[in-house]
């Protein structure tokens, strides 16, 4: 393994200043989504001591403002993360959001999901589907959600991974219009201590695989059989990790070799790179300077100047953060991050989108777990780099959490993106394929679109020519049967 220090720089722009309200708190999960329907990013932050935000950016006075609604805002209780998918099946977004007042075990202040609604005043407005004392809000304390589309019908179920509790898979009965909890009946039950969860494509074909980042146990990685039901078998993959506790995890394809490698972060362990060379063979390619103990809260895997390599961006809590680059052929680099290292930062969590629409990554970062700090924003600098973005969408039109998008070119790597589907750590990326290509046109051959299937059938696919896309565009690519 070969490693590079320091020496090229990827420069980010420090806008805390423009944050509304940006008060001292303790603010743990973010998720950036476009939560009003208008095609523009906002920043959904937890907050433990406090109000939970949203933050929406106003282009003429180049400011974000916070637009929460009062039932959004939950003062009254300790918001740990959140996570948005189409809980419904309808197209409206829905929030889950947890609340713990303990950190493991059993809780008194019960979880929420809040559902998007229309009004007349076209105002953002919400729907609390939970109530105060539900018997399906979930009654422990944790950490992280997904929304996983288990059946490729484009609705969205919350898995919750809870802490030294059994974890539960939330799911909306379309005919009793009720809420169910089916974890046992999927075989998703597991009793740990839950800290990450990512649904997507990792080693199957067919559905989506769930992988889960644990505490004093090992990692767990969900595989859905033909019958339905999942299996664990994360020992199989050499994905099991018992020695050290698992906290930010995220996907990627580093190789370009169109398989999931899984970055791990943890808490003072060893973290990991496991790159899957092969279908289904996981190695460690994690370099030395990568894998020394931090105190990690958040990872974040996406291309941030655009160069059409991909970066790892580590966020801790009271040390510097850091952001490593794959170079190819097992070699690595760190890059000069700037005002993004933050010393001393209380990082609680971080999530990664394109919030002001020009086609480069921006950073927030939420901070306080142990002091309240001002949580940190960090645009990033436009450059002369060429760009793609893809959102596929479900049938009803909801951006479509689990896809894979993979990205074919002439005059440059072959690239594969992943469509966020909640929570590495806490938090939630904005659930787009961002393509960076550097300055040379990369005559894009085509981009197929996986979308997420039901584990019996091949999964529905649809492909781009690279003729009809044009770069430096937001790409919108409807559902083939909707």
């Amino acid at each position: 393994m070969f490693f590079k220090n320091k020496k090229n720089k990827i420069p980010f722009s420090d806008a805390s200043h423009v944050l509304e309200n940006n008060y001292p708190s303790q603010s743990f999960g973010v998720v950036i989504f476009d939560i009003d329907g208008d095609n523009e990013n906002e920043i959904l932050i937890a907050n433990a001591f406090g109000d939970n935000i949203i933050y929406k950016y106003d282009d003429n006075k180049q400011k974000f403002f916070d637009i929460a609604p009062e039932n959004f805002k939950e003062p009254n209780k300790a918001t740990l993360s959140l996570c948005v998918g189409d809980f419904l099946g309808n197209g409206s977004p829905a929030v889950y959001m947890m609340h713990a007042d303990t950190l493991g075990g059993i809780k008194t202040q019960y979880d929420s999901v809040f559902v998007r609604e229309l009004n007349e005043k076209h105002e953002l407005s919400f729907k609390d589907y939970l109530g105060t004392h539900s018997s399906m809000s979930n009654p422990y304390s944790g950490r992280s959600i997904a929304a996983v589309d288990a059946h490729g019908k484009g609705k969205h179920d919350f898995y919750v991974v809870n802490y030294d509790a059994p974890s539960l898979f939330y799911t909306y009965d379309l005919h009793d219009k009720s809420i169910k909890e089916i974890s046992k009946e999927l075989g998703i039950r597991q009793y740990a201590g839950g800290r990450s969860i990512l649904a997507q494509y990792i080693v199957s074909d067919n559905a989506l695989d769930i992988f889960i980042g644990n505490e004093e146990d090992p990692n767990a990685l969900f595989k859905k059989s033909d019958t339905g039901v999942y299996e664990e078998v994360a020992f199989n993959y050499n994905l099991s990790d018992i020695e050290n506790d698992a906290r930010g995890i995220a996907i990627a394809d580093f190789d370009g070799n169109g398989l999931a490698d899984i970055v791990i972060g943890t808490w003072e362990g060893l973290n990991s790179v496991f790159m899957q060379k092969s279908i289904g063979i996981f190695e460690n390619y994690s370099p030395g300077f990568f894998s020394e103990p931090r105190r990690i809260r958040s990872v974040i895997v996406a291309d941030f100047d655009n160069d059409g390599h991909e970066e790892i961006f580590i966020n801790t809590i009271g040390q510097r953060n850091r952001m490593f680059r794959y170079l190819g052929n097992n070699e690595w680099e760190e890059i000069d991050i700037g005002a993004l290292a933050c010393r001393d930062l209380q990082g609680t969590g971080a999530s990664v989108g394109d919030l002001t629409g020009n086609g480069f990554l921006d950073i927030f970062i939420s901070v306080g777990e142990r002091n309240s700090q001002k949580n940190k924003l960090f645009l990033g600098v436009a450059n002369n780099n060429a760009w793609l973005r893809i959102q596929p969408l479900t049938q009803n039109g909801f951006p479509a959490l689990g896809a894979k998008v993979r990205l074919y070119s002439k005059a440059h790597r072959n690239q594969t993106k992943y469509i966020c589907s909640g929570s590495g750590y806490l938090c939630q990326m904005e659930p787009v394929a961002h393509f960076g290509f550097g300055p040379i046109d990369p005559k894009i051959l085509s981009v197929e679109i996986t979308w997420p299937g039901n584990g019996k059938d091949l999964p529905i696919t649809r492909k781009l020519l690279g003729k009809d896309i044009n770069l430096n565009t937001f790409i919108q690519v409807p559902h083939p049967n909707s």
